[in-house]
């Protein structure tokens, strides 16, 4: 090989590699810039999972006390339907 064409191969060779390190730092740039909008994304997430699990909490409190509301508000029912039943049939003598 002449000197000219080994000079041109390491020059060709440098050329490639010096596409490859910018390819390769570009594409670390992208990655990151998606990293940073993929961790807001998170953390906005993360907020709002906690405020739905915050609303969750105070939602099954509120069910649990209209369940036992409604509880009372049968057996107060009940005794009023008794009370009723009671006014409109008389005990039957036996």
């Amino acid at each position: 090989m002449s000197e000219s064409s080994i000079h041109t191969d390491g020059l060709e060779q440098l050329a490639s590699l010096e596409e490859k390190i910018t390819a390769t730092a570009s594409l670390l740039k992208s990655l990151r810039s998606e990293k940073e909008v993929l961790q807001q994304g998170n953390a906005k997430l993360q907020a709002e999972l906690q405020a739905q699990s915050a609303r969750l909490r105070t939602l099954e409190k509120s069910l649990e006390r209209l369940k036992l509301e409604r509880d009372v508000v049968r057996v107060r029912v009940q005794k009023l339907l008794d009370q009723v039943d009671s006014l409109t049939n008389p005990p039957t003598a036996t």
